[in-house]
């Protein structure tokens, strides 16, 4: 357990130093050990509770005769010096930094989130969907602006959710992936009506930077929407995997990352799950991931259901190995056995999505993503699917999004026809500890996430930067 106290107490305290506390040396506590930290106006303390074994981070403000005896307590967590590990030690040091940080940090996320809801063409807000409800309806406009107090940026939108529920506000607008991630959040959102919805189209710009795809490496953000239908829906990204392709060498490293990964977002910096970051649009998780991993990641496709049904069905099918025999659960009417199954895209679908038969979940689902990307790679060395990549790329027309130009794509497949290499795939995951976390996009509700284990971040950068020499 001390080892444990220690780091609690020096990464906490590393956060603490920068907003002007120092250690206090002569400090007790019944509970059990624990530590001061105090500056002219207020006081932290850290104490580990013996008889509860729980780590708890109190706060207080400071008297002329020291620290006011009542504290608050503001984050607790439960750790068993018999079974949890300094792993879980880091969770709880870091849930520690991330709350002491918020005073000093409100700023940086107002600006963040006043950047978010900026009102333009290519990035809307609310300000900008409620011009436009006003311009749809223009013989309401005088009732409209008379009746209705707009307040936009006030808060987060957890916290309006939550008021709207409480029916303290009369009205929000969302992003409708958002509302889809507040209703899997929030029961009594079933009791709330939409009262409209609109449509805003924004076009997305081709990647200027071209690639050489034939002669120099690059690396493609693979995202993955849970949704059949349409491509251009802004959505969470369930799967996010990096293609790191070296044509010369003719190797690709695939790099999953656990869709539950807590991350900082990028323009925004507070930190979320890697998920949540879709509902910001594509770019959003791209820099994202650039950022986790320091890389430049030169394309990205966006993929949902649709496309991979699709997708493997022009391919007559895929061979993926499978470590066990079961029923997936979101198709009952399939069997996946142990060994080598030959699948259609149903059956490829099912056995991309499942989690609830394997111990460690999200983890095994991306192993099995990888599986299915890495078989039709190898289906598609095969020169029968090679001679048919227009076919393909025109049946598969307006499943998928992506900033890669026509002629790039098909000069990937003109290079395979021409030398007819076979390219080697290899696969690593990100790994990390779950945790409960605020999270930027539900505000201060906790919801579960992945700590990273940067031992395997630093692994995949390297490989990564090797490979694309």
């Amino acid at each position: 357990m001390q080892e444990a106290f220690d780091l609690i107490v020096e990464k906490t305290a590393e956060a603490l130093k920068k907003q002007g506390f120092e250690q206090s040396k002569d400090f007790e506590d019944d509970l059990g050990p624990a530590v001061l930290f105090v500056n002219k106006d207020a006081a932290y303390s850290i104490v580990f509770k013996t008889n509860d074994n729980m780590f708890e981070l109190r706060s207080t403000n400071m008297t002329d005769d020291g620290p006011n005896s009542s504290w608050k307590s503001v984050s607790n967590w439960i750790f068993d010096p018999e079974q949890d590990t300094l792993r879980e030690a880091e969770a709880i040091a870091t849930d520690f930094i991330e709350t002491v940080e918020g005073p000093s940090r409100l700023e940086e996320i107002r600006k963040a989130q006043r950047q978010a809801f900026k009102d333009d063409d290519n990035n809307p807000g609310p300000l900008f969907f409620f011009k436009r409800l006003v311009n749809i309806f223009p013989d309401l406009k005088e009732q409209i602006n008379e009746d209705i107090e707009f307040v936009s940026n006030k808060t987060d939108v957890a916290t309006l959710t939550r008021s709207i529920v409480n029916q303290k506000t009369d009205a929000v607008v969302l992003e409708d992936s958002y509302y889809k991630l507040l209703k899997d959040e929030y029961e009594d959102l079933d009791n709330t009506k939409i009262i409209a919805k609109y449509k805003i189209k924004v076009e997305k710009k081709k990647n200027s930077d071209k690639v050489d795809v034939k002669t120099n490496p690059f690396i493609i953000y693979i995202s993955g929407i849970d949704t059949y239908g349409s491509i251009s829906t802004t959505s969470r990204s369930d799967v996010n995997i990096l293609a790191v392709v070296n044509p010369k060498e003719a190797k690709i490293l695939l790099v999953f990352i656990p869709r539950d990964y807590y991350v900082t977002l990028n323009s925004i910096g507070y930190k979320d799950k890697l998920t949540h970051a879709g509902i910001y649009g594509v770019d959003m998780s791209m820099k994202t991931i650039e950022d986790l991993l320091d890389i430049d990641i030169n394309y990205y496709i966006r993929l949902n259901f649709s496309t991979l049904t699709k997708s493997i069905d022009l391919l007559d099918g895929i061979d993926v190995y499978s470590d066990r025999t079961f029923t997936p659960w979101t198709n009952k009417s399939l069997k996946i056995y142990e060994g080598v199954n030959h699948m259609d895209g149903k059956m490829a679908l099912a056995f991309a999505r499942e989690r609830k038969v394997y111990e460690t979940g999200d983890r095994h689902r991306g192993e099995n993503q990888q599986a299915i990307i890495s078989a039709m790679i190898t289906k598609m060395n095969n020169l029968k699917y090679l001679l048919k990549y227009k076919e393909i790329l025109n049946s598969l027309d307006q499943t998928f999004e992506t900033n890669m130009q026509y002629d790039e794509i098909t000069n990937l497949f003109k290079k395979q026809i021409e030398e007819r290499t076979n390219f080697e795939v290899e696969s690593i995951s990100l790994d990390g500890t779950g945790a409960s976390m605020p999270t930027y996009s539900m505000g201060s509700r906790r919801l579960y996430v992945m700590q990273p284990d940067y031992t395997t971040v630093t692994n995949a950068h390297n490989k990564i930067v090797d490979l694309t020499k």
